[in-house]
């Protein structure tokens, strides 16, 4: 039994929900209209390129991107790219990670509950969660666009408050470096996870680090061993 850890905090992609070849599929189905206005020089974006972009940008990702159009287009393509998605979602694309509902499992059977903080529009996350039941194996689900500013940091510190648990007794899990400094913030104890991603290189931000699933639990066994030091 854990002594201090009591709730998990989770982002969405490449963590909870496997969604790298779903990424590119719907920015590929919507820069279609665009063929003509993008210059011939131009690599269009692959499932590295998004994984990097996320990395840097979290759910702006698609903003930063180098295409060669101009802003009206852009604009455009982030709309183009949100109904894509969400239809490929809907559609039966992308999966839950296999091993993530036996940890979830393991940890309440250890007095620990499991909350997604999602990096992602309220949309999108609904559309995740309606087609994979995501409410039924977290005790809450949130984004950080329904909080303020669409800050990690506020999103993270309502979750704990409605968790009724302190800074010492949570867990943030992830996998962009923006996403462990808001947990920073509030001197929260993160753990990198790494099964989702190409590029494991960023998850040095992260206070523990694990490459599958399989070795979560462990690394949550040695936080909860951080934490005891953090509150003696």
């Amino acid at each position: 039994m854990l002594r201090h850890i009591r709730l998990l905090i989770l982002d969405l992609d490449y963590l909870i929900f496997d969604c790298a070849a779903l990424k590119v599929k719907a920015l590929r189905e919507s820069l279609i209209s665009f063929a003509d206005a993008i210059p011939h020089d131009v690599r269009l974006p692959d499932a590295m390129d998004a994984e990097e972009e996320f990395r840097d940008h979290g759910r702006h990702w698609t903003q930063e991107l180098q295409l060669g159009l101009d802003d009206a287009s852009m604009i455009q393509l982030q709309s183009d790219y949100r109904i894509h998605e969400e239809r490929l979602v809907s559609a039966g694309a992308g999966r839950i990670y296999p091993g993530l509902t036996g940890l979830l499992a393991q940890c309440r059977q250890n007095g620990v509950s499991a909350a997604i903080g999602a990096e992602a529009s309220r949309d999108y996350l609904m559309v995740v969660s309606d087609r994979h039941d995501l409410d039924n194996l977290f005790e809450m689900v949130y984004c950080a666009e329904e909080f303020g500013k669409g800050s990690a940091d506020e999103m993270i510190d309502e979750i704990m408050s409605r968790a009724e648990v302190n800074r010492s007794e949570t867990l943030v899990l992830g996998t962009r470096p923006g996403f462990f400094e808001s947990a920073h913030n509030l001197d929260i104890l993160t753990i990198g996870c790494g099964w989702g991603l190409q590029c494991h290189d960023a998850l040095g931000a992260a206070d523990l680090q694990t490459p599958t699933i399989s070795q979560v639990y462990p690394a949550i066994v040695k936080a909860d061993g951080l934490a005891a030091q953090y509150l003696s």
